[in-house]
Order: C-alpha cells, then sequence, then structure tokens
C-alpha cells in the first residue's frame, strides 16, 4: 500500500513536471491529437464508403454510374438530407456553423473551445451526406473532427486560450494531412488557413501532428498520394502567359463560387424555413441534376482524376458529345449542386468541390487552347491540374497550401512555375472581390471578423495584473480645496482619487475637473474635495486583460484610469495610463514574432 502511494506521487510529479515545461507538454499532446487525428481521418473516410456502398453497392458514387438505377439518385440524397436535417435540429438548434467555418467561428467567440456537438454533426451528417450523394468534400469536416479532438484534449488539460489554438491547428493540420497524404501542406493549412500563425513555437507542435497523421494514413491506405497524375511537361514558355490567364479565369469562377453562397442561403431559408426539410428538398434536385450529369454526385474524386489522365468520356445520356460542352455543362453542374448543398443545410466540405470544379475549368481551357495551338501546348490534363490548383488555393484564399499539395502529390518541381503564376493571379483576382473564402464568408455574413481573431487571443492572454501601473495619490473627501490643490500640483500624476473613511474611491480629480475652481483663492477653505471629484469614472478590474483595457480606451478619451480590486469596484489599485496599455501591446507583437511568447 505504502509503495503504491509512493508511485502515485511520483507519477502526480512527473506530470507537475511534464506541465511547467510548455514546449514539452504541447509536444506531447501533439502527438497524441496527431495519432488520434489520423485514425479519426480514416473513419469518417471509410464511414462515407460505407453509405456510398449501401446506396450504390460500390465505395464511391462514379464506380456505380454505369449501374445505378435512375431512382437512387432521386432517394439517396433525399432521404440522406432529411436525416441530416434532422440531427442539424437536434444537435445545433441555433444554427450554429459546421467545419472549418464553425471552427473558426468557435475560435473567436469560444475562445478556441470547439462545440462537442460537432462530433456528431461532422461524423454521422457527413458520412450520411456526402455518401448519400451531395455535392461536398470530405476535407472541411475531417479538419472540423480534428480541431473538435484537439480542443477536447486541451481544455482537459487546463490550457489557455493561446495553446488552444496550436492544439486546434494540430488537429487540423492532422486533418488535412490524413486527407491528402500531404503532411508539409497539411502543416502550412493550419497555419495559413487557421492560425495565421508562423511563429516557431507554434510551427512544431503542428508539423509533428502532422507527419504523426501522415504515418496513420499511409499505414491503412498506403503511400498513395490523393489523384494518380500525369508527368507534366511545359511545351514552351508561351503556355506561361496561358496560365496567367486561366488562373484570371479561376479567380473570376472562385469569387462566383464565393458570392454565390449567401443571396442562396438566403433565398433557400425563405422558400422553405424549416432546417429539417431543407436539405431534403435540396437532395431531390440534387439528385435531378444527377440524372443528367452523375459526375456531379458526392464528392467526384474519380471524375477529377479521369480529366488529369485524360480519360473523360463526353456523354450525356449515352449520346457522345463535344468534349468542350461536356466540360463546360460538368462545370456549371458541378458549380449549382455545391452551392445548393452547401447553402442548404448538407454538413460537408468545399475544399474538394473547389478541386473538382478548378479541374474542370482547367481541362475547359486546356481543350479549347490545345485545339487553337497544339505545337505550343500541353494538352488539357496538365491544364487541368494547375487550374485544380489556382481555383482551390482563390477559393480558399491559401495560395502556399495549395501549391505544396499540388507539389506533394506531383513531387515534380516543374510545374511549380506555371502554378505559382496561375495560384498567385487567381488568388489576386479573388481578393479584388473580397477577403472572404469559402470558410470566411458565413463569418461575415454573420458580423464575425476572423481575421481579428489572433490578436484577440495574444491580448486576452495578457492579464492587467502583467501591465506596469502605477500609484495614485489620496485625499478625503472632507479635505479642503486648498489641500486637494496642494496635492495635485506636488504628484505629478495628472490626477488625485478622493476617498471616503474607509479609503474606497469616492471619484477622480483631473485638471479638467479642478480648473473652474482655481478661479476665486476663496474657495479653497469652503469647497472639499468631494464637491470637485468626477464620480463617473470608467475603472477596469485587476482580473481583466489587455484585450478589455483597450477596448475600453477604444471608445474612451481620457489618458488613464483606475484598476480596481476584483471584489470590490471602488477598491483602488492602482493608475493605468494609456502609454503603458499600447506599450505592453507592442511588446506583445514584437515577442509573438520573434516566437517567445505563447
Amino acid at each position: 500500500m505504502i509503495l503504491w502511494h509512493k508511485l502515485q506521487e511520483k507519477k502526480a510529479t512527473l506530470l507537475d513536471w511534464t506541465r511547467q515545461q510548455d514546449t514539452l507538454y504541447m509536444v506531447l499532446l501533439a502527438i497524441v491529437i496527431g495519432i488520434l487525428g489520423g485514425y479519426m481521418a480514416l473513419l469518417l473516410r471509410f464511414a462515407i464508403e460505407w453509405v456510398s456502398l449501401f446506396w450504390t453497392g460500390e465505395r464511391t458514387w462514379e464506380d456505380a454510374f454505369a449501374t445505378l438505377p435512375w431512382y437512387i439518385y432521386l432517394l439517396a440524397p433525399t432521404i440522406t438530407g432529411f436525416l441530416v436535417g434532422c440531427i442539424a435540429v437536434r444537435f445545433l438548434p441555433g444554427g450554429e456553423l459546421r467545419g472549418v467555418s464553425g471552427v473558426l467561428a468557435d475560435m473567436v467567440q469560444r475562445r478556441g473551445r470547439v462545440h462537442p456537438r460537432q462530433l456528431t454533426t461532422e461524423t454521422v451528417g457527413s458520412a450520411l451526406a456526402i455518401g448519400g450523394g451531395a455535392s461536398l468534400g470530405r476535407e472541411g469536416p475531417t479538419v472540423a473532427l480534428g480541431a473538435l479532438l484537439a480542443s477536447e484534449i486541451g481544455q482537459r488539460c487546463g490550457m489557455n486560450e493561446q495553446q488552444l489554438r496550436i492544439l486546434i491547428g494540430c488537429g487540423v493540420a492532422a486533418g488535412i494531412a490524413a486527407s491528402f497524404n500531404t503532411p508539409i501542406a497539411g502543416a502550412l493549412f493550419a497555419l495559413e488557413v487557421i492560425l495565421a500563425d508562423y511563429a516557431i513555437a507554434t510551427f512544431s507542435p503542428i508539423v509533428i501532428a502532422s507527419v504523426l497523421a501522415t504515418v496513420i494514413a499511409r499505414s491503412e491506405l498506403g503511400n498513395f498520394p490523393a489523384f494518380t497524375l500525369p508527368e507534366y511537361h511545359l511545351i514552351s514558355t508561351w503556355e506561361i502567359p496561358a496560365y496567367i490567364l486561366m488562373g484570371a479565369i479561376c479567380g473570376l469562377v472562385a469569387s462566383v463560387f464565393i458570392k454565390a453562397m449567401v443571396p442562396t442561403r438566403d433565398f433557400l431559408s425563405r422558400l422553405i424555413p424549416d432546417r429539417r426539410l431543407r436539405p431534403a428538398a435540396v437532395g431531390f434536385v440534387v439528385g435531378l441534376l444527377g440524372l443528367l450529369l452523375p459526375q456531379t454526385m458526392s464528392i467526384g474524386y474519380g471524375t477529377v482524376e479521369s480529366m488529369l489522365l485524360e480519360h473523360i468520356e463526353p456523354q450525356l445520356l449515352g449520346v457522345v458529345v463535344p468534349l468542350a460542352l461536356f466540360l463546360a455543362l460538368i462545370l456549371v453542374g458541378k458549380l449549382v449542386a455545391t452551392v445548393l448543398c452547401a447553402a442548404g443545410g448538407f454538413p460537408g466540405g468545399l475544399f474538394g468541390p473547389a478541386l473538382f470544379i478548378g479541374a474542370t475549368v482547367g481541362a475547359l481551357f486546356g481543350d479549347m487552347a490545345h485545339s487553337f495551338s497544339p505545337s505550343y501546348s500541353e494538352t488539357y490534363g496538365a491544364y487541368a491540374l494547375v487550374a485544380c490548383g489556382a481555383l482551390t488555393a482563390a477559393a480558399l484564399q491559401a495560395p502556399l497550401t495549395v501549391m505544396l499539395i499540388v507539389f506533394e502529390m506531383t513531387a515534380d518541381y516543374h510545374i511549380m512555375l506555371p502554378l505559382m503564376a496561375a495560384c498567385s493571379v487567381a488568388t489576386l483576382v479573388t481578393r479584388s472581390f473580397g477577403r472572404a473564402s469559402v470558410f470566411t464568408e458565413v463569418l461575415e455574413e454573420r458580423g464575425i471578423e476572423s481575421y481579428w481573431s489572433l490578436e484577440q487571443s495574444w491580448m486576452r492572454s495578457v492579464s492587467v495584473k502583467q501591465i506596469p501601473w502605477r500609484s495614485i495619490p489620496r485625499v478625503s473627501g472632507d479635505a479642503r480645496l486648498g489641500e486637494l490643490k496642494k496635492v495635485y500640483g506636488s504628484s505629478s500624476k495628472g490626477c488625485v482619487q478622493v476617498v471616503d473613511d474607509q479609503g474606497l474611491m469616492i471619484g477622480i480629480v483631473t485638471f479638467a475637473d479642478l480648473q473652474n475652481w482655481l478661479i476665486d483663492p476663496a474657495l479653497d477653505e469652503i469647497v472639499v474635495a468631494a464637491e470637485v471629484a468626477n464620480r463617473n469614472v470608467a475603472v477596469i478590474s485587476e482580473h481583466k486583460s489587455l484585450l478589455d483595457a483597450i477596448t475600453i480606451l477604444d471608445r474612451e478619451t481620457f489618458e488613464q484610469m483606475p484598476v480596481v480590486a476584483s471584489d470590490n469596484p471602488r477598491k483602488v489599485l492602482g493608475m493605468l495610463s494609456r502609454n503603458a496599455i499600447f506599450s505592453t501591446y507592442h511588446k506583445l507583437i514584437v515577442k509573438h514574432g520573434e516566437g517567445e511568447h505563447g
């Protein structure tokens, strides 16, 4: 028994020591999150395949197009739409955001505490939706699951907001890395899209989680890229202007993709107010579209691979049509189906559809370019590959991540020149229409400023107690005006605190309060300090943060304010100046930029 108690004490001591070593502790948690995140990504992937197997008899919808009865196109998305609508109403009654948008919203509004109810909507709901034919991707739900897992672990381990952000980045990186078999791009996606933070203290745990998730995925699926890709060739330097033009077109299509979400969502919510029935109605429409263009159903990675390898069979209802016409119809159909599904309440991601739409734009552009100048241009598969990255980069507003994903999948340096040009141009074109991405457009609609969330977390992590404040002279409320003048003049603090018999603040006297009493010296022995004091004083509690202090100063004009005890708003502990607040803020920015903070 004594031995058991000693072992328990040593265990507790070891845990306490580990927690005190911030970097080591974060790395250990990143290892756990990377492993669990990899398995969560596999679970969602297999769950989608199981649902698809139930409806189509195949693991993917593309494998069943030739034999699938017409009624399955209508029944599968309609029934699964009703089921996911019921799940959403049950587990997210307030219409909370899901997927990557939900993660970003929780990081801003809930300080990194991702709502655990997303576990059901993202796992069960996304598997039902995507496996049932909804035109969405699995990467968004995988990211949300990784973030939820990381947030729960971080909260149970007592992490602060800034540490929670890093752990969420680990979960996100694990999800992307396991989905695409791209560990570098997984880490960069978390840094570029979710955290917007490249400090060393942030970078290291995220890379570890991304690598481990990739190892887990490869152990089950093998070391294969998400797509089978052709060998890339740049036929002529004259192709670079063509790729730049294609990048601009991708940027325009991405803008349409993003901007169509809000009006479609508003239209559907007015047309079908019941959130349980809305996905079912949308699913029926998507099924009708699938009867004509089955390639628009579900994720569509098989169709993307066919475009890249130039194995597309341009047939509509069994009739062969020109390739350009077929690709144009696929482009419009997939865009409409994806916007309807996303706006209609289906859970799922927009990363996959962006890849599909990009590949279609590139294949269409490449087919026309090669027809116009076959000697100076590659065939349409190469353009589909580059546009796949360009449109996704623009839609996600994450060019570096997408460049790395394509590069990791191809392992071909020759593709980098046209890819960099097209991704950069596409992103700039889309950004000229606004900063929103497919992840943040719904945040902007709800007035949630995601770009401000990083600095908010920094400032919330600094307590008012960590900001240097100074002492403040005091006089009794019964003190005469003459005494008040002497104390004010000799202090050089710019203000005097007027207190009662218990030493609690009655008010504050500044020069603006005092100047009206300076004209007549006869008042020095008549007027008391309590009459002069300004009782309408904005104060800040000692347990508040730097963000709270800046928020108060942002709406006020005074240069300093009293810091009061958390248990008594009239007990002044010191005076906090505007200069001290913003000096602390600037030091925080510099410190974080050097990777030393948090």
